[in-house]
């Protein structure tokens, strides 16, 4: 418990004040446990710094591959494909996802100088990685989704659509559009991936 209580603290930490500005001293104090103490549980200030980067990692990415999953699970007909793709690109549009994306790209900036740090992160992609396929899987079994469309790709394709997108900040980006056009966009592609006439019969 207290070493849960050290790990949460620390990561809170992280959210507030980034690894520049890191201190164990604010994160004994959150924990409610000493500095000694502390060190009783993590080697060294790298090893908790390495452990919270991918407790704050797993939490975001796992996450995701959950909200993600949740309206695929329950998928029976096309129909149902269609409404559940709907809702997720509702979800996408939501702002906290765009910050999920910016931690997750700061664990990751993270894990390119610490080994330990990336064999965590490395093993949480796996497990989101294991829950996006088991949603997508059943879908392309029962033939619900067009020809050509493998699990994988299905997968990596919508995931990386609701899940993986960088905002384009600024007007003049060429690559700047609204949020109703980008759901328009994402919508249409929905008649591709789920049109009767196109998928299996």
């Amino acid at each position: 418990m207290t070493q849960d209580r050290i790990l949460e603290a620390s990561v809170r930490e992280l959210d507030e004040h980034g690894v520049t500005s890191y201190r164990i001293k604010r994160v004994a104090e959150r924990a409610r446990v000493s500095v000694s103490l502390l060190y009783a549980y993590f080697e060294d200030r790298e090893a908790l710094v390495a452990e919270s980067v991918v407790a704050r990692y797993r939490s975001s990415v796992v996450g995701a591959a959950e909200r993600f999953a949740r309206p695929l699970r329950a998928v029976a007909t096309r129909d149902e494909l269609r409404r559940a793709l709907f809702e997720l690109i509702d979800q996408s549009q939501r702002p906290e996802l765009a910050r999920t994306h910016g931690v997750r790209l700061e664990c990751l900036a993270f894990a390119q100088h610490n080994t330990r740090a990336a064999a965590g992160i490395e093993a949480a992609k796996r497990e989101a990685g294991a829950i996006v396929v088991g949603a997508v899987q059943p879908l392309v079994d029962h033939g619900l989704t067009s020809p050509g469309i493998d699990a994988i790709g299905f997968a990596r394709l919508w995931y990386a659509l609701f899940f993986g997108q960088v905002s384009l900040a600024g007007e003049g980006h060429p690559l700047a559009q609204t949020t109703g056009a980008w759901s328009r966009s994402l919508r249409a592609l929905v008649d591709v991936v789920a049109q009767p006439e196109l998928s299996r019969a």
